[in-house]
This record gives structure tokens, C-alpha cells and sequence, in this order.
């Protein structure tokens, strides 16, 4: 009996690493609408309060920093500070396999100068792993 639920705990410990193997890209194209939807919209967001109306009106949860906080605030999350605030957003993944395998936010920074004019829209989703095998030369990709 211990055989038979050390094997089954094995098997669904594999099943569960497989579905990332399977995306086809959907969580890289899922990045890229994203992002460029945001470009587009750069109009919205040219000063900083049409970008928090744009922001409550689409009901998006976002972060604004001002320019001190943001040079204080941890790299991994602000890509520059451009001397005024700098508003971050967080765009849910749809993709559950993405979701629960890469990343559960798309990142998006809106960086303000000192006369809360737009600077910078950036984007971030945490990178998709590829798993190598250079006895065979071939590459797998996990959660592309």
C-alpha cells in the first residue's frame, strides 16, 4: 500500500510539472497584447491625473510612489525614477496555467518627471525558463 501511494504522489508530481510545456506561447502573446495595449493608450497617460482616472475607470490596481520612494523602492520592481512619481500597475494574468507557473501580475510602470508629464511605460512579466538538453540539442520551454 505505501508502494502503491509513494507511486501516485510520484506520478501526479509529474503531471503537475508538465502543463507549462504546453503553452504554445500563450503567456509570451498574453504579455505582448498587454503591452501593447499600453502603448497605445499612451495618451491616457500623459499626465499623471488622466493616468489615475484612466486607472479607476478600468478599475486596475496600481501603487503611485512619489520621486523619493522611488529611488528607496527595491530594483526588482522600478526600472528607473525619472524625478517625479511613478505609478506602478498590476494586470492580473488571465492564462491560469501562466498564472499559477509564471507570473500572477503583468507589471506595468508608468514613470512621471518633475512636471508629472509621462517619461516611460514599462512592462514586465517574470522570464519563462528553458530547460535544455545539449546531449540531444534540443530546448524545452517552460511557461512560454
Amino acid at each position: 500500500m505505501r508502494r502503491v501511494l509513494i507511486t501516485l504522489l510520484l506520478i501526479a508530481l509529474l503531471l503537475a510539472l508538465l502543463p507549462p510545456f504546453f503553452t504554445q506561447g500563450d503567456c509570451t502573446a498574453e504579455f505582448d497584447s498587454v503591452t501593447d495595449t499600453f502603448q497605445r493608450l499612451r495618451p491616457e497617460f500623459a499626465t499623471l491625473d488622466s493616468a489615475h482616472s484612466y486607472l479607476t475607470a478600468q478599475a486596475l490596481t496600481y501603487r503611485q510612489l512619489s520621486a523619493e520612494q522611488c529611488l528607496r523602492w527595491p530594483a526588482r520592481e522600478v526600472v528607473a525614477c525619472h524625478g517625479g512619481p511613478v505609478v506602478l500597475v498590476y494586470v492580473p494574468v488571465r492564462d491560469r496555467i501562466c498564472h499559477y507557473y509564471r507570473d500572477r501580475h503583468i507589471r506595468l510602470q508608468l514613470g512621471f518627471n518633475s512636471k508629472q508629464q509621462l517619461a516611460l511605460i514599462q512592462t514586465d512579466l517574470n522570464p519563462y525558463q528553458i530547460m535544455k538538453l545539449p546531449v540531444l540539442d534540443f530546448e524545452l520551454d517552460w511557461a512560454k
